[in-house]
């Protein structure tokens, strides 16, 4: 069963992810715990590990405060990455050796067997194995300067955290995307294999983009107060 804590952090990664803070907004505890109906401690606890997330940063005056993330650097992120990894997985269809096919293969296989699981820590097992993914295929490009642009796009906090987003059906989809990558570099068809990553990327960005429209952001046109609460 899950405990307070992982359901406080969930909820609040969640909210985040869909933009019901604004950048700069001010998380009150008590305000928090009142409305999940929960105590202040694993409503901490969770704003800890937010932070640790950078989702959030310690203000000293403040407080907590929210580090925003407009739709348009998302949007940005995930064009990016539309033209840099597929090239990477083109490249890794020439290049990956039979261990990095391997590898790439057991990382998914354990992201499916996340995703099947019922643990309290299913979605974060899940989110830490398709990151490894993206960075493995990475390494089988075998380009240090394809490495340079895109490590940084993959560890994007507000790309990281998207799994908090889907259901079940989303993520064995993603692994299912990843299986067909994964049999393109085993064919050695580069063709493919940048096909796969494009359709991959592309189906991902529009279901965050629909997620995020949905799940709880503000209306356009109106702010939520500084210092609301949840």
């Amino acid at each position: 069963m899950s405990s307070a804590r992982d359901l406080v952090y969930g909820e609040l990664r969640r909210r985040l992810m869909a933009g019901a803070f604004l950048p700069g907004q001010r998380l009150r505890e008590e305000h928090i715990a009142s409305e999940l109906s929960v105590s202040r401690t694993p409503v901490r606890n969770a704003i800890e590990r937010l932070a640790a997330d950078g989702l959030v940063k310690r203000d000293g005056r403040r407080g907590t405060v929210v580090l925003g993330w407009l739709d348009r650097d998302i949007d940005e992120a995930f064009e990016l990455r539309l033209l840099l990894e597929p090239y990477a997985a083109r490249a890794a269809a020439a290049r990956a050796t039979p261990e990095q096919m391997d590898e790439l293969e057991r990382i998914n296989d354990a992201m499916r067997v996340a995703v099947e699981s019922d643990d309290p820590d299913r979605v974060e097992r899940v989110q830490q194995h398709n990151n490894c993914f993206h960075h493995a295929l990475i390494d089988a490009a075998q380009s240090a300067r394809v490495r340079a642009l895109v490590e940084h796009l993959l560890d994007m906090p507000i790309i990281i955290g998207s799994f908090y987003f889907y259901g079940r059906e989303d993520m064995l989809a993603s692994v299912e995307h990843h299986r067909q990558i994964i049999a393109a570099l085993r064919a050695r068809d580069p063709a493919c294999a940048e096909a796969a990553m494009r359709l991959h990327l592309a189906a991902t960005h529009l279901l965050f983009r629909n997620h995020r429209k949905t799940a709880g952001g503000p209306a356009p046109g109106r702010a939520a107060g500084p210092d609301a609460g949840a």
